[in-house]
């Protein structure tokens, strides 16, 4: 029990306090339609076709994240959305416990150690989601981990090739698999560069630059080994380089704002890596310790980088803590702070047994409908203030009575993956596929809520069909749009929040 202690206390505190929060993990509308769409592959087999609009129904759209939505959906069909909630809390409970860990295990008091992962929990904590991106923070820590541990001499070329039937999995949970591509491009290269200047560097003959390069080429081949072929990486270059005009309208791709206070903590972690290399001068910096450097670049691009680069700093800082002058500092004069331990890895044992207990507990106790706090049924709870609750009873009334053959809804672009998971019955307008639609087309619609809003609903429903349900936020101009044309549109519902028509 002594080689397993701290992470599993750890972890147990960390996910019951995500927990207690566990409504800012149900924020986001892809939560709904990854589910779904898993759901669809699981009882249908593969698609490749938009099944839920009516404005692209039909159109070439693929689940590029398939694996994770079938992951998802499989949770889901234990206990709902409290299956979800808490087994994504425990990704993340158990990812930022290995980082505590890890420190305490090196020798750093336990107060310290836990306040750096929690300031890293809340510097990437604006992008955590129930949905299948959790699968890239643990990709990008095993990267990190990897790169690390092959620089140190720890690790040896079978050891890094084990990143590839990960790489896999990764390839098929989620795109950011491209980031590890990335990650590992930057480590190769920058050993490279070191050699040339006779800096330390873990490439020593030419059979490593060409082991590396094979297990670097493997890696990327695997993104073509998917049901879609080339499909999904060619799904990843568009939207990471094919939509210019997202960072308009969304923001998690667009540019980090240093006035937004939901980037200090970012900016603060970013302050204390920083302190933290600068502090292992004169001595050389290893490439692994310079990675994230380049993320923290990414994080001010996109918003949506934050997590990645808080995960691939704390890997980095734990690793070149030791290295500093502040460590040695602390090791000579306050041993009561800092002590140095030369511990054998086996944190993340203990964490991950602590996890899967914790999580079979859980799912039994919602496969069976026990409300427990925290991990029963019942702990996860939509917010009225975002979600159209308030409306779901009138939803589900039409979706059931009405005698459309297809019943078309215009929608919010945050509502269709609500829609598409507790009404599907209905076809939607729009949801956050943002591929699907493209960037020109996203930021007309947002815009004409404002602007010209009659003119773009003639020439929507001249475009693509007459649409006879309209499910809007209050404000909004576009529920003002239907609320003025009493004799046209029916009010079902309305509420501070939300606004429910029906064409009369």
């Amino acid at each position: 029990m002594k080689r397993l202690w701290p992470g599993p206390a750890l972890f147990v505190l960390f996910w019951l306090t995500l927990l207690g929060v566990g409504s800012r993990f149900l924020r986001d509308p892809g939560m709904f339609w990854h589910t779904v769409c898993g759901d669809k592959i699981l009882n249908e087999g593969f698609f490749d076709r938009d099944p839920f609009t009516f404005t692209r129904g039909g159109e070439r759209w693929i689940p590029h994240q398939w694996l994770g939505e079938v992951a998802m959906a499989g949770a889901h069909r234990i206990g709902g959305l409290d299956s979800l909630l808490v087994c994504a809390t425990a990704v993340v409970a158990a990812l930022f416990a290995w980082f505590a860990a890890e420190w305490i295990r090196a020798g750093l008091h336990p107060i310290f150690a836990v306040g750096v992962a929690l300031l890293a929990l809340a510097a990437a904590s604006t992008h955590f989601h129930v949905r299948p991106h959790l699968f890239t923070m643990v990709g990008m820590a095993v990267t990190m981990r990897a790169i690390l541990a092959f620089e140190h001499g720890r690790a040896g070329l079978r050891t890094l090739a084990w990143l590839v039937p990960f790489y896999w999995i990764w390839a098929n949970t989620h795109g950011g698999m491209l980031g590890g591509l990335a990650t590992l491009g930057f480590a190769f290269a920058g050993w490279l560069v070191w050699r040339t200047l006779g800096w330390p560097s873990p490439i020593r003959s030419a059979r490593t630059v060409i082991g590396l390069s094979a297990v670097g080429i493997a890696c990327g081949l695997v993104a073509f080994g998917t049901p879609y072929g080339a499909g999904i990486f060619e799904t990843w270059l568009f939207i990471n380089n094919g939509m210019p005009r997202l960072p308009e309208i969304i923001l998690e791709h667009a540019r980090l704002d240093v006035a937004d206070p939901r980037a200090w903590p970012l900016l603060a972690f970013a302050a204390l890596y920083s302190v933290l290399l600068a502090g292992t001068f004169p001595n050389r910096p290893r490439i692994g310790w310079l990675i994230p450097l380049f993320w923290l670049i990414q994080a001010c691009l996109r918003v949506r980088h934050g997590s990645l680069f808080a995960i691939v700093g704390m890997v980095a800082i734990i690793d070149l803590w030791p290295h500093t002058r502040y460590a040695i500092w602390l090791a000579e004069r306050r041993p009561d702070v800092y002590e140095p331990k030369a511990l054998p890895p086996g944190t993340a044992r203990g964490i991950l047994l602590t996890a899967c207990i914790g999580l079979v507990i859980a799912l039994a106790l919602q496969a069976v409908r026990v409300r427990a706090p925290l991990v029963g049924t019942g702990c996860a709870k939509l917010d009225p203030a975002l979600w159209p609750t308030e409306a779901l009873a009138d939803l589900k009334e039409r979706e059931l009575v009405s005698c459309l053959g297809e019943k078309r809804i215009f929608c919010e672009y945050i509502y269709g993956g609500f829609l598409e998971y507790h009404c599907p019955g209905y076809r939607v307008f729009v949801d956050d596929r943002c591929e699907l639609f493209g960037d020109g087309w996203l930021v007309d619609f947002v815009n004409a809520e404002n602007t010209g809003t009659a003119e773009a609903m003639a020439r929507w429903q001249a475009e693509y069909g007459q649409f006879d349900f309209a499910l809007t936020a209050n404000p909004s101009g576009y529920g003002d749009y239907f609320e003025k044309r009493p004799g046209e549109w029916e009010m079902v519902t309305k509420t501070d929040r939300v606004r429910f028509f029906v064409r009369r």
